[in-house]
């Protein structure tokens, strides 16, 4: 019992600790959103995200499998104080990763062009061309942050991860600010830009926002290189001290990697390759969708933004773009502790207790609901307020085209949150292969969707909240079924489903019954305190009261740098 409350606990420390730097690396890019939207617009965000649809499923791939691989392999061996083999295993990663990172870059490259054609925007592919090293900077940080995580250290993953976006806030900004200047003067004076004559201030931006959108990413580049750097130097000082040994070869190590990997890999390739289908087939539906009809359903944005006729398409991609960075926000949290649970979950399978593992798995599963359901109600519950605070003042058009949509999300976030982890559990015990089959139907279930839904003008983008709540809700339920089959736990869905969405739910209209009785519209800063408060204050005690949150398991400070 002593072993699984020290699992327990170090496994909610660094958790807690990977959370709270998630928080400060989501507080920071939204801080770093709201300029940047306000130098490039909504048209130059869609060129940005267009970007990242690429580059993401290499990412995934490589930041999705070989970490999972890599930090398994090392705290098995760690269970069984093999320092010879952890060595070996640090050096062959070293190399893994570093050829990954160079064909991924080439790959981005070699598909920059074909892809920017695929999806109607050749503009596009300047920002595509500037993300590409990003995948081998990426590349290298993950190769030794999942050697650390797999000795449950999250500290360099948690100090990279602000690195990087402190690094990508600052220059990314600067890029896109003195680039937007320096064109937007060339056309001020001389009516053209970089030669090419331009009649109206109009299709002037239309030159200049693919050029300042690739400007802006060169900061996530150079964030990428700083955080490589530190993680470089944290485990080359940290881990330093293994035994080596020749019964260890690297070549050996290699291949113990990759084959531990494999499914992993197809099972990242498939689900990277779905949410890349997935988000161009919104972009490509739209294009089906009647012009006049979509600029008379967001006439009001349109207006505002001044955007082309010609980039309208592109404008309403950028639109659905600005609602996902809320959608993901809450999943972004959760993701810590599915990263989290591959060393713990992988070491107390090797344990062998059923016991154990269920309740460690019930913990991870209900601190995931928790923060999913509460996350997800309060983002319903301030969007109007959130996104007027965020962009009212740069973006009004941003307000009015994505508060409702974003509204629509926070409904559904519990899907996306247990999805993820629930992957990254079935994964930690090496069932990765298991779990493709529901990839598989839910991208095709998603991407169905998208086409009926999406490209019928009165739904457009909103059509994207129903392929996701069905598509990542099919992940969830088949991949907890494969590691309730393989490992045998006992799921207490009371625990871990129904008390969080009780208190959830009960905080979202007692919050809405007080703020409409008591409080009148203060604005939106002091709407979106008063309305954070009083949720705040309603859903902690909501969860004390129910017992859904125990204080004898997050005694976590002093495991969170073991």
């Amino acid at each position: 019992m002593i072993f699984l409350n020290n699992l327990k606990q170090k496994y909610i420390g660094s958790a807690l600790l990977l959370l709270l730097s998630s928080v400060v690396v989501k507080l920071i890019s939204a801080v770093y959103k709201i300029p940047l939207t306000a130098y490039i617009g909504a048209t130059g965000r869609g060129y940005f995200n267009i970007a990242y649809n690429l580059y993401m499923p290499v990412h995934a791939v490589i930041m999705g499998a070989f970490p999972i691989a890599l930090s398994h392999l090392v705290s098995k061996y760690n269970e069984q104080g093999n320092s010879a083999k952890i060595y070996s295993l640090k050096k062959a990663g070293r190399l893994l990763f570093f050829i990954a990172g160079v064909l991924g870059t080439a790959l981005i490259i070699l598909l920059a062009r074909p892809y920017a054609n695929i999806v109607g925007s050749d503009k596009s592919i300047y920002t595509i061309y500037v993300i590409a090293p990003t995948v081998l900077f990426s590349a290298l940080c993950a190769g030794n942050r999942s050697l650390a995580e797999g000795f449950m250290n999250m500290v360099p993953t948690s100090v990279s991860q602000i690195i990087e976006a402190v690094f990508k806030l600052v220059f990314g900004l600067l890029f896109a600010k003195y680039s937007m200047s320096l064109l937007y003067d060339m056309y001020l004076n001389s009516g053209a830009v970089l030669g090419i004559a331009c009649e109206t201030e109009q299709s002037a931006l239309s030159l200049i926002y693919p050029l300042t959108s690739a400007a802006a990413m060169g900061g996530v580049t150079v964030g990428a290189f700083f955080s490589m750097v530190y993680v470089s130097v944290y485990t080359s000082v940290k881990y330093n001290s293994f035994t080596v040994s020749r019964q260890y070869r690297t070549l050996d190590s290699l291949k113990e990697i990759a084959v531990f990997s494999a499914p992993i890999i197809v099972s990242t390739v498939i689900q990277s390759v779905s949410t890349f289908l997935d988000n161009s087939s919104v972009q490509i539906c739209l294009s089906y969708c009647n012009i006049d009809e979509l600029k008379n359903a967001y006439k009001s944005c349109i207006e505002i933004s001044r955007v082309q006729d010609n980039d309208i398409v592109t404008y309403i991609y950028g639109l659905f773009s600005s609602a996902q960075d809320f959608k993901n926000l809450i999943p972004g949290f959760t993701m810590a502790l599915g990263v989290c649970a591959v060393p713990a979950v992988s070491a107390s399978f090797e344990a062998g207790n059923k016991e154990r593992l269920s309740s460690l798995l019930n913990s991870i599963f209900k601190y995931t609901s928790v923060i999913a359901f509460g996350g997800g109600v309060y983002l319903s519950l301030t969007a109007q307020n959130l996104l007027s605070v965020l962009y009212g003042g740069s973006n009004s058009d941003i307000v009015f085209g994505t508060a409702r949509l974003v509204e629509y999300y926070g409904f559904t976030m519990i899907f996306y949150c247990l999805a993820g982890v629930s992957v990254y559990a079935v994964q930690a015990v090496g069932k990765a292969k298991a779990g493709i089959p529901a990839i598989i139907v839910s991208a095709a279930l998603r991407i169905g969707i998208n086409c009926f839904l999406v490209s019928k003008t009165n739904i457009n983008i909103y059509g994207t909240v129903m392929s996701g709540a069905v598509g990542y809700f099919i992940i969830t339920v088949c991949n907890m079924a494969i590691f309730k089959r393989h490992t045998g736990v006992k799921y207490d869905y009371l625990t871990i489903i129904i008390k969080p969405l009780i208190c959830s739910f009960l905080s979202y209209f007692f919050t809405k019954i007080i703020f409409a009785g008591i409080f009148t519209d203060m604005g939106d800063i002091l709407n979106l305190a008063v309305i954070s408060s009083v949720f705040v204050i309603i859903f902690t005690f909501s969860l004390i009261l129910s017992k859904t949150i125990c204080f004898s398991e997050i005694k976590f400070l002093k495991y969170c740098k073991k």
